[in-house]
């Protein structure tokens, strides 16, 4: 059966258009559908944004009879490519196979035949056309993994996102696909076409066909000059930051900070925090069906919320506390008056996964757990993966502190059993301080909806609403804040989860064995250390207070530790935009102060004071 539907998606070529309709868009999808009538396509939509009549009438559509074509509008801030192929369904449903393409990217009329010839059916739901030319860069679009078939020229899809490390190649934007398409984007607050097809992926029904075409690697646009003439204006000092958060950022990230005026209730927000929510999941890990909900505040607030909007009246809650973030949970507990059950350890000491599990059997009327992934005041990581297997099997939700973890440590929200993980932006990011964000998972929700608010402003469900229905906050954002934390989210992306940890081991690393040499050794070695800080042992004879002012001095910042540790170690942190000859010459610099400050210690020693070795003159 011939396809003769067809829908393009104009939205992003005319957005990128501006105020006024560019003509070189119109001349793109102009082609777009003249190739598409050369395959044998007769009816089209096109989904366009705010300029649908103005695209109407500049596509001449008058010279080309044999087409049927309507362009339809699609104004709200539900605009990414799943919305606007919802908004197109009926060209899906009149047909058993209907082509999907971008229409800033008018694909080559020998794959677009290919493509209309795929069997599309039962057994299979979609087919895509990926792009393996090395002309592409795969750090800015969507990355496909396939397999081979047998006796044939098409690939099975295994999995496609923006952070596949093995990716055989990337996603065009162009696809054939069925009814069932539809009803995967329909249960969905603001999909993607990409997250759409990743459903039926999971089903095994998803064919790739290839071509070496590709459009071109996106480059960014060239910030550093301008953003560095800004901030040498500024009054302030610059500083190399190796404290754990805020961080150092990239100039990309602070442009982001400079940004028109924008209101918080109008749809250009509501589109910025689609294109954020929608990257963060993809940084957990998370499903399609995950919500990423963003709150302004530090990461505080998000650990706050997560409390207060999961644990009901009447049920208790199992805190995991081998430091100073995890005793934190338990006074954010404590002023909410929450039934706890406190599993202490020392500091630096390892959780063991069997006290857990005991205190489950004990205490049946557990309903969640509490914990830090990486507990910044000593530098360990605790066994996320263990424990959530473990409150998988008590039928109870795991709340997990990923605020030091997430973007540089191996954390997967659906193959941990994490129900509700939360982080900030300042911190394995490289964004700025101002925002934290939870992901939940889809069964919290029926589990807590009927749950009395604890909070007004730091209610998860009220934040859900709002993001599902309109795809903004319940309250005025740090809207600046957003768009920065948008922008250190693509930089990670496009690195990708490999890349970026590596980067942070390889850091992390050079940093260890740097402040050995300098017999600054750390404060655990037990193989459960985290890669983006190290607390190391102040040299003798030297306070932590000392040293700080005078590597300030010097331009960077170090970190005083916490509690116990607060006498006799400080903390050395790697997060953020950090190069390897930053750390080096930060290594340096601490080399030298140390042995300045120890010369200086020896010189002010009073001529009348006693050492061990002088013996004690008698007077006179």
């Amino acid at each position: 059966m011939p396809v003769i539907h067809a829908v393009v998606l104009a939205n992003r070529l005319v957005l990128e258009s501006g105020s006024e309709l560019s003509a070189k868009a119109v001349a793109q999808i102009r082609q777009t559908l003249e190739r598409l009538a050369s395959v044998g396509i007769r009816e089209i939509a096109v989904v366009d944004g705010r300029h649908a009549e103005t695209l109407r009438d500049q596509l001449r559509l008058h010279e080309l009879p044999e087409l049927t074509v309507r362009v339809l509008s699609n104004l709200s801030w539900k605009n990414l490519s799943g919305a606007a192929l919802l908004a197109a369904r009926a060209w899906v449903e009149a047909t058993d196979r209907c082509l999907v393409v971008r229409g800033d990217r008018p694909l080559d009329e020998e794959t677009l035949r290919l493509l209309t010839q795929i069997n599309v059916s039962s057994e299979r739901d979609a087919a895509i056309v990926v792009a393996t030319g090395p002309e592409i860069d795969p750090g800015t679009e969507v990355r496909v993994k396939f397999a081979r078939e047998a006796d044939t020229d098409l690939m099975t899809v295994q999995d496609l996102g923006q952070d596949i490390a093995d990716a055989n190649g990337v996603f065009t934007g162009h696809a054939l696909v069925n009814r069932q398409i539809l009803e995967k984007l329909a249960n969905l607050p603001n999909p993607t076409l990409e997250d759409g097809l990743l459903e039926l992926v999971l089903h095994g029904n998803v064919v790739a066909l290839t071509t070496s075409w590709a459009w071109g690697a996106r480059r960014p646009i060239d910030v550093d000059d301008k953003v560095t003439a800004l901030l040498n204006a500024k009054r302030h000092t610059h500083y190399t930051l190796l404290n754990p958060g805020p961080v150092n950022t990239t100039a990309t990230v602070k442009s982001a900070l400079v940004h028109h005026d924008v209101c918080h209730r109008d749809s250009t927000f509501s589109e910025l925090m689609v294109s954020l929510t929608n990257k963060l999941r993809r940084i957990y890990r998370g499903s399609a069906h995950h919500t990423v909900v963003a709150i302004t505040g530090s990461g505080t607030s998000a650990m706050e919320a997560s409390l207060v909007s999961t644990v009901p009246p009447g049920k208790k809650l199992l805190i995991i506390d081998n430091g100073a973030f995890g005793a934190r949970l338990v006074e954010v507990a404590t002023v909410h008056e929450m039934d706890i059950v406190h599993l202490r350890y020392s500091w630096g000491e390892l959780v063991d996964p069997a006290d857990v599990a005991r205190a489950l059997e004990a205490h049946p009327d557990i309903a969640v757990v509490a914990m830090i992934h990486h507990e910044t005041s000593v530098g360990l990581l605790n066994p996320v993966r263990e424990i959530g297997a473990l409150c998988r099997a008590h039928d109870a939700l795991l709340v997990v502190d990923a605020v030091s973890s997430l973007g540089a440590e191996e954390l997967d929200v659906v193959r941990d059993n994490i129900d509700v993980c939360y982080g900030s932006a300042n911190k394995c990011l490289h964004a700025v301080s101002g925002a934290s964000f939870v992901c939940i998972a889809p069964r919290v929700w029926e589990r807590i909806e009927k749950l009395r608010p604890r909070s007004y402003y730091l209610d998860l469900r009220r934040y859900r609403r709002y993001m599902d229905e309109l795809a903004q906050t319940p309250f005025t954002p740090a809207v600046s804040t957003y768009f920065a934390l948008d922008a250190a989210c693509s930089e990670f992306l496009a690195d990708g989860h490999a890349a970026r940890f590596e980067l942070y081991k390889s850091r992390n690393r050079r940093l260890r064995q740097g402040l050995a040499a300098l017999g600054m050794h750390a404060f655990t070695d037990t193989g459960h250390e985290s890669n983006s800080i190290v607390t190391a042992r102040l040299p003798e004879t030297i306070a932590y207070e000392t040293l700080h002012d005078a590597m300030k001095e010097r331009g960077i910042i170090i970190y005083a530790c916490k509690g116990i540790l607060a006498d006799r170690y400080l903390q050395i942190a790697n997060m953020g935009e950090l190069s390897d000859a930053t750390l080096d010459n930060f290594l340096a610099i601490l080399g030298e102060e140390i042995a300045r400050l120890r010369i200086a210690a020896l010189e002010t020693v009073p001529s009348h004071v006693v050492t061990a070795h002088e013996p004690r003159r008698r007077a006179g």
